[in-house]
């Protein structure tokens, strides 16, 4: 008996409603929940992954599911991705690759391993996906999966379906990434906008360079305190610069770094700041790009005013240390807030801070401030 679902007017009328879908996913990413759902539909008993998989930092940075419990999907994405057998022949296969499992790489054949035995449901043993993105950094899949039992009945039409999807999902993909290019270009510039005081520059999390102010293409000419290698952003601090890679990608991983403010001392004393730029309306697509970073790069004090700070610094022996630090607790800074700018330990700050209140004959912060203001 012909299977119902192989019928050419079905798979049509399937077809055009993903496509359908696909389409407003381009312009609004909440779409891609209703793409998973129509797509389970279409085929009862199936259960539906939409995953994006950074393999750089190794891991799901993107999915939209249906039909899986919510236990499941998340044991997968914490762990059971990493050991997932079905990685190795998605990342070998070129992107536009429609893969069946029980034709290429069948469950059975990986039943001793920890993912088959403690995660992969029977429901789920079987399996058609799409390779949208096969690439170094990243892989992007559309999955459906179903019992071992299903697939006699479901690889060839859900391989049609997939083949008929293919050119509109790759075209979105591409058109999805065209328009977030021209969003971070937008964006970046308007970031830069309030920087025109400051070295400034929107970056990724790699400390590419987006967008830069004129005031940074400047230092990038010179290269004193920052330069730009191979595209990327370069502190020619070397700590400084560890810590910026550092700091973008803690917050590139939606991690809190411990500080994103960090003060150094070249010519003059300079304060480095990160924020994340804000994604902007839509949602968030699985093609987009990463986030991205404002870094601003602020000199504390004029040249003027670093003559004058040099010559008190000098006048009551401070040490190079020390003089930094009342330049910072001159800001308004606790000695605790710059010992996280400056990298060292809260109780060296306290230190130096007690060997400024003996040279300046002073007791405390306030009092050591207003002499600052005074003689300055």
């Amino acid at each position: 008996m012909q299977n119902p679902r192989s019928d050419h007017r079905f798979l049509t009328a399937a077809a055009a409603e993903v496509r359908e879908v696909i389409g407003r996913a381009i312009f609004d990413a909440g779409a891609w929940d209703d793409f998973v759902q129509v797509l389970a539909g279409i085929f009862p008993g199936t259960c539906v992954a939409f995953q994006r998989v950074d393999l750089r930092r190794n891991v799901v940075c993107y999915d939209r599911m249906a039909n899986i419990d919510p236990g499941v999907e998340a044991s997968y994405r914490q762990y059971y991705y990493g050991v997932n057998p079905w990685m190795q022949p998605m990342r070998a296969a070129f992107s536009g690759t429609i893969l069946v499992s029980e034709r290429d790489y069948p469950a059975r054949s990986f039943e001793h391993t920890e993912f088959y035995n403690d995660w992969l449901r029977p429901e789920l043993a079987a399996a058609t996906g799409l390779i949208l993105e096969s690439q170094a950094e990243s892989l992007a899949v559309v999955g459906v999966h179903y019992s071992v039992e299903r697939s006699k009945s479901y690889d060839e039409p859900l391989s049609e379906l997939l083949h008929r999807i293919r050119a509109p999902l790759l075209r979105s993909m591409e058109t999805t990434r065209l328009i977030d290019q021209t969003i971070d270009r937008e964006r970046s510039a308007a970031a830069l906008v309030a920087c025109t005081g400051d070295i400034a520059c929107v970056v990724d999390e790699n400390q590419i360079v987006i967008e830069a102010n004129a005031a940074a293409e400047r230092e990038f000419q010179s290269q004193e305190i920052v330069a730009m290698r191979s595209g990327k952003l370069s502190v020619t601090a070397h700590e400084v610069n560890g810590w910026l890679g550092n700091t973008l990608r803690l917050l590139a991983q939606d991690l809190e770094p411990g500080a994103t403010t960090r003060i150094f001392s070249a010519d003059s004393t300079y304060q480095l700041v990160v924020n994340c730029l804000p994604r902007g309306a839509g949602g968030v697509s699985p093609f987009s790009r990463r986030q991205l970073f404002l870094a601003i790069l602020r000199n504390l004090s004029g040249q003027a005013e670093n003559d004058r700070m040099a010559s008190l610094a000098a006048a009551y022996g401070l040490t190079p240390a020390e003089r930094r630090l009342c330049e910072v607790l001159s800001l308004g800074y606790t000695p605790k807030e710059a010992a996280e700018m400056f990298g060292i330990a809260p109780d060296t700050a306290r230190q130096r801070l007690k060997a400024i209140f003996n040279k300046t004959d002073t007791h405390r912060q306030s009092e050591l401030v207003r002499l600052f203001s005074r003689l300055l």
